[in-house]
């Protein structure tokens, strides 16, 4: 037996031809709308970087805004195909710690309603495209161009201002508690405003002369993780206790990201340990990358700032499973991609044809670094990679190949290019493509 739907609650939708409309073309766009909401997040929020370079200009609030776009869109595919009204709609769970992590962060609420205007836009040529290429009778385009524009304005009229109240909520709170001096101080240490190391102590509640390691600590979005802003900040305190700290102290830096410190009086000997051995396994989804320790409040800094950029590498090697980046694995290569394109055009110039983006020139380009790595040898290679010693010498024949010249011709920026091929290959096929 077919299944009958329920009438609109919409009242637009009620009306004879608008009814028929709705059912013969809103609904199919729904659930095509269902379907690509990932991959529209992504292109609408790509685009709202080129238009207006200040917004979303670090990583995380990139994926933040990805990830909150896309639950966005499936909400409002759920109402267009349920015929629900767009006035009695709510913001995503995403979309409200946004909101909420905004204040936190000190970003004007400017910057977010702006956002969201230019995303607006573009889903709405995306929907205004697929109506036009579906709905050959030109009265019956008309009439769904006009609902959807009218419940599109209506929803993001709706979300505007419950994001606009989830903020001021937030910031009353906010400003009134005691955690905003604490941010308000780590910011005056972390821009170098001041140098008194008693007071900044005092306000911190954490002693900035002992011996400080930073970490970062945020949730992959492409993983579909139940993780609160508490159990991140609880990896923190776990490693705190695995390496022996005497106190620790956090810093927000999104919705789903988390900077943190743990210090004592003594200097750490050895790895740093997270997420293994006396340290709780990292909740699924979770990543941390590691500064190296440092003592006082320049150590604090500077630990902060190479965690900072273990995360940087960390997020161009997405497709890779390490959970854990230390910044002594990837000095070079934060120092080399500080510009992007640069060292992407530097990779491409140097390797040539050994930094095409394909399965069987990948492996030669890996086992050409692994065996330079080595110094050379052929038997320490093999044993790296787990092959024979003939294979390594034949792959690095065919390296040479493609590289059109002995790997002994600037050996060293070969291996530099080599170390930055694994992560310049977006930024490679994105400059190729402008």
């Amino acid at each position: 037996m077919a299944t009958v739907r329920a009438d609109p609650e919409w009242p637009p939708l009620r009306e004879q031809s608008a009814q028929r409309v709705w059912r013969e073309v809103l609904q199919p766009l729904a659930t095509r709308l269902q379907h690509a909401s990932d991959a529209l997040a992504v292109d609408a929020v790509t685009q709202v970087r080129t238009e207006v370079a200040e917004l979303l200009d670090d990583v995380q609030a990139r994926d933040e805004a990805i990830w909150s776009t896309a639950e966005t869109l499936r909400l409002f595919a759920a109402l267009l195909e349920d015929g629900k009204d767009p006035a009695g709609s709510d913001l995503p769970p995403s979309t409200v710690a946004i909101m909420r992590s905004a204040v936190r962060r000190q970003t004007p609420l400017a910057w977010h309603s702006r956002t969201y205007r230019l995303v607006h836009a573009h889903v709405w040529r995306w929907l205004h495209h697929q109506i036009a290429e579906n709905t050959p009778d030109g009265q019956d385009r008309t009439i769904a161009l006009d609902l959807v524009t009218t419940m599109m304005t209506l929803f993001a009229d709706r979300a505007l201002t419950r994001g606009d109240e989830a903020y001021e909520v937030e910031r009353e709170v906010w400003s009134q508690g005691a955690a905003a001096a604490r941010v308000a101080a780590i910011d005056d240490v972390l821009a170098d405003r001041s140098t008194d190391v008693p007071a900044l102590s005092a306000r911190l509640r954490y002693d900035l002369t002992r011996h400080h390691v930073g970490v970062v600590v945020w949730l992959d979005h492409a993983v579909d993780a139940h993780v609160t802003p508490s159990m991140l900040s609880g990896v923190i305190a776990a490693a705190a206790r695995a390496n022996g700290a005497e106190s620790s102290i956090t810093h927000p830096l999104g919705s789903a990201a988390i900077a943190g410190w743990f210090g004592r009086r003594h200097g750490f000997e050895g790895d740093v340990i997270i997420g293994g051995g006396s340290a709780p396994a990292l909740p699924p989804g979770v990543r941390v990358a590691v500064g190296q320790a440092a003592q006082g409040i320049a150590g604090f800094r500077m630990t902060h700032v190479q965690a900072e950029h273990g995360r940087r590498v960390a997020a161009l090697r997405a497709g890779e499973d390490a959970r854990v980046t230390r910044y002594p694995d990837v000095a070079l290569i934060a120092l080399c991609i500080a510009d992007p394109k640069h060292a992407a055009q530097f990779v491409e110039q140097t390797l040539g044809r050994l930094a095409e983006d394909d399965d069987t020139t990948r492996r030669l380009a890996a086992s050409l670094q692994v065996y330079m790595r080595e110094n050379r040898s052929r038997v320490h290679a093999a044993a790296a990679l787990s092959i024979h010693p003939n294979t390594v010498s034949y792959r690095v024949r065919q390296a040479e190949a493609l590289l059109g010249r002995s790997i002994d011709e600037n050996s060293m920026e070969l291996s530099v290019a080599l170390t930055l091929l694994p992560v310049s290959g977006p930024t490679r096929r994105a400059s190729k493509g402008s």
